[in-house]
C-alpha cells in the first residue's frame, strides 16, 4: 500500500512537471513599425516611462511608450545586442567587441567603457544584459554555442559562469522583473519565466513572432517583444494574468 502511495505521487509529480515546462501560446494585442534599424533590445525606465532601444547599427536610442524617438547617441564600429538600465544609467552591450557602454540617463553622454572578454566568433557574443537582486549581481548572457550566463559584481567583474544551453537554442534578451528572469529565445521563438537563485526554468510561452530579439514590462507590467528584422514591437498582455 505504501508502495503503491509512493508511486502514485511520483507520477503526479512527474505531470506536474511536464504541465509546467509544456509552452503556452501567446497572442500580441497589437504591434507597431518602428523607426529604428533592427531593433535588437529593449528596456523599460519606469523613472521617465521611457524605453531604451538599441540597435545593431550600434545606436540607443531613447523613445516614448508609443517607441517614437526622443534621443539618440551613436557609438561608432559597435554592434549593440542589448540594454539594461537602473534608471540612473544606461548599459548598453557591444555584442562584436565584448564592451559594455555606460551612459548617463539624462543626456545620454557616454561615462566609461568596460571590455569583458569571452573567446567565439564575433556574432557569437553577449546577447542579454540585465540586474539580478536576488543576488545582487549583473548578468551576462551569450548567444548560442554555448549559451553561457555570467554573474559579474557591481564593477562588472565576473564572478561565476553556468552553461545554460539546454533551456533552448539561444538566448537574445533576459529581463529581472516581478521577482523571477524573464528569458527570449529568437530561434525558439519563445518566452522563458526562470528562477533568478537557480535558473531553473518555471514555465515557457510560445510566441507567433518572427525574430524576436528583445523584451521588456511596461508600467502595467505587459509585455513587449521587439522583433530585428521585422523592425516592429510586439505587445501582448503580462504572461501570467489569467
Amino acid at each position: 500500500m505504501i508502495l503503491k502511495k509512493t508511486l502514485l505521487l511520483s507520477i503526479t509529480l512527474i505531470s506536474f512537471s511536464v504541465n509546467a515546462q509544456k509552452a503556452i501560446k501567446l497572442k500580441p494585442t497589437k504591434s507597431i513599425s518602428v523607426s529604428i534599424p533592427e531593433p535588437s533590445d529593449i528596456c523599460y525606465n519606469p523613472k521617465t516611462n521611457t524605453y531604451y532601444i538599441v540597435s545593431d547599427t550600434g545606436i540607443l536610442y531613447e523613445t516614448d511608450e508609443n517607441c517614437k524617438v526622443l534621443k539618440t547617441r551613436v557609438q561608432k564600429d559597435t554592434d549593440f545586442e542589448a540594454v539594461y538600465t537602473d534608471g540612473v544609467y544606461v548599459y548598453a552591450v557591444d555584442e562584436s567587441n565584448r564592451t559594455v557602454y555606460k551612459y548617463d540617463n539624462q543626456n545620454l553622454e557616454l561615462i566609461s567603457s568596460i571590455v569583458i572578454a569571452y573567446n567565439g566568433g564575433r556574432n557569437k557574443g553577449y546577447e542579454s544584459l540585465d540586474f539580478n537582486p536576488e543576488k545582487n549581481k549583473f548578468i551576462l548572457i551569450t548567444e548560442s554555442n554555448p549559451v553561457m550566463l555570467f554573474e559579474l559584481d557591481l564593477d562588472f567583474k565576473v564572478t561565476s559562469q553556468k552553461d545554460i544551453s539546454d533551456i533552448a537554442s539561444d538566448i537574445s534578451s533576459a529581463r529581472y522583473y516581478n521577482h523571477f528572469l524573464w528569458l527570449l529565445s529568437d530561434e525558439d521563438m519563445m518566452l522563458l519565466k526562470v528562477d533568478p537563485s537557480t535558473y531553473k526554468v518555471l514555465q515557457r510561452w510560445k510566441l507567433p513572432v518572427i525574430n524576436p530579439e528583445g523584451l521588456a514590462f511596461d508600467k502595467n507590467g505587459d509585455l513587449l517583444i521587439s522583433c530585428d528584422d521585422m523592425q516592429r514591437v510586439y505587445y501582448f498582455n503580462n504572461p501570467e494574468k489569467k
